[in-house]
C-alpha cells in the first residue's frame, strides 16, 4: 500500500511539472513588452492587379518569411498579456505576440465581396495562457487582461515599413530614404538582436513538453520561428 501511494504521489508529480512546462510554453510564444521597439519589417513586390508578396522578419530579424496577399493595403494583428499585480511583483513583465498577417481592400465593398488572404504568424502551443485564462473565468490567477492590437498601411512596394511596438500597442513606421544631406546630423538607430541565440534549459524542456502533447493531440508539427 505504502508502494502504491508514492508511485502515486510520483506520478501526481510528474503530471503537475508536465502542466507548469505545458503553462511555460504558451507563455514563452510572448515577448516582453518594455519601451517602443522594433519588432518587423516588410516590403513588398506587386504580383499582380491587387496581388503582392510579403517579406517579413520578425523577432531578430534574421529570418525572411513570405506570404501571398490580396487588397490594396496589408495589416498586422498583435495580442498583449498583462499579468496579475501579484505576478508582476514576481517579475512577469507584460508581454506580446505577432496573431496574424493579412491583405485589406481599402473599400469596404471590396473587402466584402473580393478574395482574402490571412497567415497565422504565432505558433501553434498545445495549451493557449489566454482561453485558459478566458475558461478559469473567475479563478484565473494569471492574467489581469489580454488584448488585441493592430496596425495598417496601403501596400508601397518602394517603401520598407517598420512595425514597432510600445507598452500598449503596435504602430508602423515607414523607413526614410538616405539623405546624404544630413549624414553629419545624428540619426535614429535601431538597435537590434544578434541572431542566433539559443533558448535557455527551461525553454527547451518546455518547448519538448509542448511538442509531445501537440502529438498525443494529433496535431503535432514544427513550430514556426518567432
Amino acid at each position: 500500500m505504502r508502494r502504491f501511494v508514492k508511485i502515486s504521489l510520483f506520478v501526481v508529480f510528474l503530471a503537475a511539472v508536465f502542466g507548469i512546462l505545458l503553462l511555460a510554453a504558451s507563455v514563452y510564444t510572448f515577448h516582453v513588452l518594455t519601451d517602443e521597439t522594433l519588432i518587423a519589417e516588410l516590403s513588398f513586390d506587386r504580383t499582380g492587379d491587387q496581388q503582392y508578396v510579403a517579406h517579413l522578419r520578425t523577432g531578430d530579424l534574421c529570418e525572411e518569411r513570405t506570404f501571398a496577399l490580396l487588397g490594396d493595403q496589408w495589416r498586422i494583428d498583435a495580442q498583449f498579456l498583462k499579468w496579475k499585480y501579484w505576478a508582476s511583483l514576481l517579475g512577469l513583465d507584460s508581454q506580446y505576440r505577432l496573431e496574424r498577417i493579412e491583405g485589406r481592400y481599402r473599400a469596404v465593398g471590396d473587402q466584402n465581396t473580393k478574395p482574402t488572404r490571412s497567415y497565422a504568424l504565432g505558433p501553434k502551443t498545445a495549451l493557449d495562457i489566454s482561453s485558459a485564462s478566458r475558461l478559469l473565468g473567475p479563478l484565473n490567477f494569471l492574467t489581469d487582461a489580454t488584448y488585441g492590437s493592430s496596425t495598417y498601411q496601403d501596400v508601397d512596394t518602394t517603401k520598407t515599413y517598420l512595425v514597432y511596438k510600445s507598452p500598449t500597442g503596435i504602430f508602423t513606421r515607414t523607413a526614410a530614404p538616405a539623405d546624404p544631406s544630413r549624414s553629419a546630423q545624428s540619426l535614429p538607430i535601431d538597435v537590434r538582436a544578434g541572431c542566433g541565440g539559443s533558448p535557455g534549459l527551461f525553454e527547451r524542456a518546455a518547448t519538448w513538453a509542448d511538442a509531445a502533447a501537440l502529438a498525443a493531440l494529433g496535431g503535432g508539427g514544427a513550430r514556426q520561428p518567432p
